[in-house]
């Protein structure tokens, strides 16, 4: 619960589609760094690349998370 309140005051929409394509990248993709990546590249905007990147953060957050339990 605050959590999501936080979340919500930091400007994160988790409905966001840079947020969404970020939290895909993370969980699910290839590990490389963000200099090599094209995802991010896409995203032109400042406040959408800020999304992607608390996206992939989470995502790869969950995928750090369920590696260690299997």
């Amino acid at each position: 619960m605050i959590r999501e309140a936080a979340a919500e005051g930091a400007g994160v929409r988790r409905e966001d589609s840079a947020y969404r394509s970020g939290w895909e990248e993370g969980r699910f993709g290839q590990t490389q760094t963000f200099a090599t990546n094209n995802s991010l590249a896409s995203w032109t905007e400042y406040p959408d690349r800020l999304s992607y990147y608390r996206g992939h953060r989470e995502g790869r957050r969950i995928r750090e998370m369920l590696k260690g339990n299997g």
